[in-house]
């Protein structure tokens, strides 16, 4: 089971500034990946600013997941990433990138440089790369593990698709309609049903096949208002909409918050081992 999360074009909304919008979009990346978030949907809908607050947000949150040293070859300069210094940064595992600490079987994510006859040559840091069997696409981001050291700036490694360390969120712009669609959803509010009477149900859904992907309101209207303004009103009739923080001490949560307090919900019930005989309900 992965878990994806859903956030509106117009998250940031409510920032008076730039600065503000792109620390914001900072936080939100870091519970992404805190909480290890497969992918993170940009929705729009009827009247959005599409093309310009979407991919704004797009690009700051990719930037934020990549490693530093593949960041030049990746962005170069975009006016969009012009505060990206202000983004805290992500330490993940599979960002390692000083010469020399290359472990055997570490995995790490890098980029396809070229092609060297069968083989690809990936970068996995500041001149370090790894020969993988293959061409794969050049500028393509991969996975990789490290087989055995050629010299000091060279690796023997293959591609790893499904590797068992967190490797970080991929980000794309769907329409709020192609969202809903994708079901095994989870809405959140406060107008929804209070998370302890559907504890069972919602164990259930974590508990199903495949991916769940939790939605979110933007600072401005709750996921529910946004549904019924767009005509998918029955949305909220088939899908869990959850109240995730009962008794509120705040009239409003802001988004980046409520991701971290639900996604660390979410986290402490897929740790815990079904019962025997608990189906899903």
């Amino acid at each position: 089971m992965g878990i994806n999360i859903a956030i509106p074009y117009n998250v940031t909304e409510e920032a008076t500034t730039e600065e503000e919008a792109v620390r914001k979009i900072g936080y939100i990346g870091r519970a992404a990946a805190i909480f290890r978030v497969k992918n993170v949907y940009i929705y729009t809908f009827k009247g959005s600013e599409e093309p310009r607050r979407a991919l704004f947000i797009k690009k700051n949150l990719e930037y934020l997941v990549t490693p530093p040293y593949l960041r030049k070859d990746l962005f170069g300069l975009d006016p969009d990433l012009r505060l990206a210094g202000l983004l805290q940064p992500l330490n993940l595992p599979v960002f390692g990138h000083r010469r020399g600490d290359v472990k055997v079987h570490e995995v790490r994510v890098g980029l396809v440089i070229r092609w060297d006859g069968y083989y690809s040559v990936v970068k996995i840091g500041d001149e370090m790369y790894v020969k993988v069997p293959k061409p794969y696409p050049i500028k393509s981001l991969v996975a990789v593990s490290i087989d055995s050291v050629i010299d000091g700036k060279f690796y023997r490694g293959h591609v790893v698709k499904n590797a068992n360390v967190y490797t970080g969120y991929t980000v794309s712009i769907v329409k709020l309609g192609e969202l809903v669609g994708m079901g095994n959803l989870i809405l959140t509010g406060k107008e929804g049903k209070s998370i302890i009477s559907v504890m069972n149900k919602l164990r259930g859904l974590i508990n199903k096949s495949g991916d769940i992907t939790v939605v979110f309101g933007s600072p401005r209207m709750g996921v529910d208002e946004i549904l019924k303004s767009e005509g998918l009103g029955d949305v909220l009739r088939r899908s869990l909409f959850v109240n995730f923080i009962p008794n509120q001490g705040l009239v409003t949560v802001r988004t980046e918050e409520a991701i971290v307090a639900v996604l660390s919900i979410l986290n402490v019930i897929s740790s815990i081992p079904q019962p025997s005989g608990e189906g899903n309900l």
